[in-house]
């Protein structure tokens, strides 16, 4: 690995229009750092992240090597100073360089070497570990239904890589069902955080389930590996690698942004599923603010956390809170809180969207009850609409532009659509069973675009023709995982993002081609929101990292 500056100011700006991308335009701007990906097994490597972080900065910009290895940094993306590598190519292991110095109007070129790892099953994805055990998906998440709440906390590596054998898993698993899905698990720590108030009762088939763990995991194992081949997904190529993603890491590792969205002035504002806060991510300067969440309920005074974060038609935050739903004043810093309301989506005419969720069906009551309900802030009036009149949980709901709501029933497989004026409802189910219907947002034809979760697919239900269509996003249905959707961008593609594979996806709805992206620099994470950037020129999408304590911005180079 050398190191070495060109000498030349005007060669440095020649190169930086030319090739750095399989022989097409990739930048105006000088490359501040590039080189070649390698390893002795494959030669030039195509798809490997490379990141890059400067020394005692919370930033990390990550980008991706093309068919001939070769990856490059803009140079204003990388300002002058020392930096630390890292890279992520399952299988490999980077050759530490060392620091690495960045100068003005300087190209630093630098060769990684990379060499074959001694654990790739701590660099296995969820769906890497699906890939090699099918059987998971559907013990774990048909069956048992013991899937979400596994990964809510920690990825499958951490079950793979556990000894508890038959018995021996039954306490375990019910601490584990004692913390909530906002729990977080440290890597080499078992310390969970977001502890129920009660402790969670044996679930039904826990037994079984216990003996399905005790299988794959290595507790019968005593040379150390798995009666099965670990199989992970390919690396990126093509399309996939033209990409630059941006991650800043919260002001406090146990954050956990499940929303993330943008305000007309390009500020990002995220809510905490499991701390007491929301906050503000300002991507100019990099600088964070927070602020203790409100709560509406007066049998829990102490603030609460929250999921949803919306912006309404003044650019201010809207959050659901605990009993109710805030308004946050960007001038004054100051929370409104309305009770008895749900808190979700704020409409064009200002109106606030929310629902309440009825009984599980673990209740011996049954499933029943639940309501939306619309909230005039001016006026503090609230309209009311019963559920219909049969079992069902909404999860993901948007409004359309005619004061209408589309709600999508992750249990039903159903697109629910309320008309605003009448209270009716019409209900639409999936052409494809069992699809898990998830989250997912309007466009600019009033089409409600979501996520088919147990399925990888992306659904749109189209108002004109009372159809739902579908395009599949990933090559194998358990590797979806797609947990939301954001649609339509400038270019009249959808963007999705999910769990399993941490992957980002772009759809041509046109064409049915989907584009893969990297949703993480590294280590295991979580996305449950992502919203396009309408003030940026080009396509930009943010989300947060849940289990990472980041929030991400992914820019697609073509």
């Amino acid at each position: 690995m050398k190191t070495k500056a060109r000498p030349s100011k005007a060669v440095v700006w020649l190169l930086g229009i030319l090739v750095l991308w399989g022989g097409e335009l990739y930048s105006a701007d000088p490359a501040a750092l590039s080189g070649v990906v390698s390893s002795q097994e494959e030669g030039q490597m195509e798809g490997v992240l490379v990141s890059a972080r400067k020394e005692g900065s919370h930033i990390t910009v990550t980008v991706v090597s093309d068919s001939q290895g070769r990856y490059g940094f803009p140079s204003d993306r990388l300002e002058p100073g020392n930096y630390r590598l890292k890279m992520r190519a399952i299988g490999y292991d980077l050759e530490d360089p060392g620091v690495v110095k960045v100068e003005a109007h300087q190209m630093t070129q630098l060769d990684l070497k990379l060499q074959k790892t001694k654990d790739l099953a701590s660099q296995m994805t969820n769906a890497d570990w699906m890939l090699s055990v099918p059987e998971i998906k559907k013990r774990v998440f048909d069956d048992f239904k013991f899937g979400t709440p596994c990964i809510g906390c920690h990825s499958l590596t951490v079950v793979m890589k556990s000894k508890y054998q038959g018995n021996a898993w039954l306490p375990v698993l019910r601490r584990m069902w004692t913390y909530t899905e906002a729990a977080l698990h440290e890597p080499g720590d078992i310390t969970l955080t977001h502890k129920r108030r009660t402790p969670a009762p044996m679930k039904p088939g826990a037994e079984k389930f216990a003996e399905f763990l005790s299988s794959i995991n290595l507790g019968s194992r005593p040379d150390g590996t798995w009666p099965f081949e670990l199989k992970t997904l390919p690396r990126l190529t093509g399309r996939s690698t033209k990409v630059i993603l941006t991650e800043w890491d919260l002001p406090r590792r146990e954050a956990q942004p499940h929303d993330a969205t943008v305000d007309p002035d390009g500020m990002v504002w995220y809510a905490d599923h499991s701390n007491p806060y929301i906050g503000r991510l300002n991507p100019r300067t990099g600088e964070f603010k927070e602020w203790l969440s409100p709560t509406a309920n007066p049998d829990h005074p102490e603030h609460q956390t929250t999921n949803t974060i919306r912006i309404g038609p003044e650019g201010n935050p809207w959050m659901g809170v605990s009993g109710g739903v805030a308004k946050f004043d960007k001038k004054t810093e100051k929370f409104t809180v309305w009770k008895g309301v749900g808190g979700g989506p704020v409409a064009s005419d200002g109106m606030v969207w929310g629902r309440t969720q009825p009984r599980t069906a673990s209740d011996p009551r049954g499933l029943s009850g639940g309501e939306v309900t619309r909230l005039d802030p001016k006026t503090g009036e609230i309209k009311r609409y019963p559920y219909p009149d049969r079992p069902m949980r909404f999860y993901g709901y948007e409004p359309d532009s005619r004061g209408n709501l589309y709600l999508a029933s992750l249990q039903l497989s159903v697109i629910g659509v309320l008309n605003g004026k009448t209270g009716a409802w019409e209900l639409y189910p999936t052409p494809t069973p069992d699809a898990g219907t998830r989250r997912g947002n309007v466009d600019s034809q009033d089409r409600f675009w979501f996520a088919e979760y147990y399925v990888g697919k992306i659904g749109m239900f189209d108002p004109k023709t009372k159809q739902i269509q579908e395009w599949p996003v990933a090559s194998e249905p358990f590797l979806g995982g797609i947990y939301c959707v954001v649609g339509v961008d400038k270019n009249g593609e959808v963007w999705g993002g999910g769990e399993f594979t941490e992957y980002v996806v772009r759809l041509n709805p046109e064409t049915g081609e989907v584009t893969t992206y990297p949703g993480s620099s590294d280590g295991y994470m979580q996305i449950q929101k992502i919203d396009l950037d309408h003030s940026a020129t080009s396509v930009a999408i943010w989300y947060g990292q849940s289990h990472l304590g980041r929030i991400a911005r992914l820019e697609p180079l073509d």
